[in-house]
């Protein structure tokens, strides 16, 4: 019985203890950073919008993804362009993972600014936000 009982936790312990594997990552790139935004391609069809939310107090990273299937990084862009231009009194309401994302625009000094704004879906009672974006911020976080 001792000797079964030797032999079991033998195999188990040789069993728990394995070769180390390399697991292939997909490539990501840095599309364009700014201070505490940047926006992350994965691979060649996703990405990834992350931002520091400056409703807590260490400043978490978020992040909304999609991919790029219809051309969705452009139509984001314009998106965001367009609520420069008009400077919506709403924000503007986009669907990404599951999470719906608000672009909200404020106007200071003659000067509009973009705000990102989600709720995360594992913390659904605490929205995030992000610092407030400048036009030449967006465009240098899009690589325009």
């Amino acid at each position: 019985m001792k000797r079964l009982l030797f032999l079991t936790a033998f195999l188990c312990s040789v069993v728990s203890y394995s070769q180390i594997e390399f697991i292939e990552t997909t490539k990501t790139e840095i599309v364009g950073k700014i201070e505490y935004v940047y926006l992350e391609k994965i691979g060649n069809e996703a990405y990834n919008l992350y931002y520091k939310n400056i409703n807590d107090p260490i400043h978490e990273y978020v992040h909304f993804s999609f991919k790029n299937l219809d051309n969705d990084v452009e139509k984001l862009y314009q998106i965001i362009v367009k609520g420069f231009e008009e400077n919506p009194r709403d924000p503007y309401k986009i669907k990404a993972n599951g999470d719906v994302i608000w672009l909200k625009y404020t106007k200071e000094d003659g000067v509009v600014r973009l705000q990102i704004q989600q709720y995360v879906s594992r913390d659904p009672d605490i929205m995030t936000v992000s610092k407030l974006l400048t036009f030449n911020d967006v465009n240098r976080l899009f690589n325009k």
